[in-house]
């Protein structure tokens, strides 16, 4: 029965006061429909800010440092002076130096910091599978400044010199034993070492072996960087004692480490680690969890190789650091459907600039002094997942590469 309905057969007073209870009932039932309305928008807002946050966290954007006002910033939660965007853009004088980069051209952060070492005096080696593309990548408009000198030695006779040399040595990231050809024809040459800047780069690619018959994210990613390093490791150290200047090894990692795999490690839970055993197995193969495993294990590669170092004295440090998330990680992250949208709206606040990506290696790679730390985003070190931290997980990983690259248990260092 309606309202209306139930007032026949009552006075004027009493369908008036019944009219105006029913005005107020609808009154009511707008506000609290109004209430849930605004509460639903903002748990939208809220999960998409929830979202932001979460991809953002992936990419090392959790980071971001704020001015606490005293001229320190806070990076999660802990003070870490950093440096800011127009300072970390600035060139350092690198004249006289010497350093390795990997990951040319296929890499922009790797062309990027190759670029600004050479604008800051230094001479820049690439390692690459395809020669002529690296030079071409590296190559700056004023390029009559400065010489450019092949894998034959031929230079172009540049004058008045600005810019650093650019060596380019060929190196197939998907043969191993093409590392140890690039290291005799650098040593050849009876250069200085001051750094290796590891930055190939296999980003979230479907399964594929390499030519050695290993998974391409760890062996791209990984395991080049490991025996490329360790075969360089005297030059380095016999640089850094001469020059009285610490050594630098800086493995380009990602915030990604988090994704690996989830495996058992002699407990009831699985947790994420490396999967050594399936390692080559496309049976439950994951493209986010195979890059992830390949940017966890460069971090552990850094913080073994470190401890090593410290512990034999030899005045050589790495680290492990993140440029942010890069357009290629964003982009194949989200390869649903669907996805495409969401990374258009994501890509204007997760990507950053060429500029600022490369910031943090090239910091780490030439600053006079690093504060402690072994994984660095924004120019500062920040907190890596757990299993990044877990010593038997790098010492695993140690004998496990040792034995994939085949080289002799432990690095060789010979500090005179």
């Amino acid at each position: 029965m309606t309202r209306r309905e139930s007032t026949w057969g009552v006075g004027p007073r009493r369908r008036a006061s019944i009219d105006r209870a029913g005005s107020r009932d609808a009154t009511r039932v707008v506000v609290v429909v109004g209430r849930s309305v605004d509460r639903s928008i903002g748990r939208s807002v809220d999960m998409w800010t929830s979202l932001r946050e979460s991809v953002g966290a992936c990419a090392g954007y959790e980071t971001r440092a704020l001015d606490d006002g005293d001229g320190t910033m806070d990076v999660d939660g802990d003070d870490a002076t950093t440096t800011t965007t127009t300072a970390m853009r600035s060139e350092t004088d690198a004249r006289g130096r010497t350093y390795v980069v990997t990951g040319v051209p296929e890499s922009v952060v790797a062309v990027e910091c190759a670029r600004r070492l050479r604008r800051a005096g230094a001479r820049v080696v690439c390692a690459s599978a395809d020669v002529d593309a690296a030079e071409e990548a590296t190559r700056e408009e004023a390029e009559t400044t400065t010489t450019t000198t092949n894998e034959d030695g031929n230079g172009n006779g540049g004058v008045g010199s600005t810019l650093g040399e650019l060596v380019v040595l060929h190196m197939d990231p998907e043969r191993l034993d093409t590392v140890e050809g690039f290291v005799e024809a650098f040593c050849a040459r009876a250069w200085a070492l001051d750094g290796v800047l590891n930055a190939c780069a296999a980003t979230l690619e479907p399964f594929a072996l390499t030519e050695d018959e290993i998974e391409k994210h760890f062996a791209v990613n990984h395991l080049v960087a490991f025996k490329l390093t360790a075969l360089l490791m005297n030059e380095l150290v016999r640089t850094a004692a001469a020059a009285g200047r610490e050594g630098r090894v800086v493995n380009v990692s990602s915030n990604l480490h988090h994704f690996t795999y989830r495996v058992r490690r002699g407990t009831v839970k699985p947790s994420r680690g490396i999967d050594f055993n399936n390692l080559n197995n496309a049976m439950g193969y994951s493209a986010m969890n195979s890059y992830g495993q390949s940017r966890l294990a460069n971090i552990l590669h850094a913080w073994s190789l470190s401890e090593q170092m410290e512990q034999s004295g030899s005045p050589v440090r790495c680290v492990a650091v993140t440029p942010g998330m890069t357009q290629l990680e964003l982009e194949r992250s989200l390869e649903f459907p669907g996805g495409g949208l969401l990374s258009g709206a994501l890509k204007p606040v997760m990507i950053s600039s060429v500029e600022d990506a490369a910031a943090t290696p090239l910091y780490c790679l030439t600053a006079d002094t690093l504060p402690e730390g072994t994984y660095f985003n924004n120019c500062a070190p920040v907190k890596s997942s757990l299993p990044s931290r877990d010593p038997r997980l790098a010492s695993k990983l140690w004998e496990f590469s040792e034995e994939m690259c085949g080289i002799a248990p432990s690095v060789s260092v010979d500090p005179k």
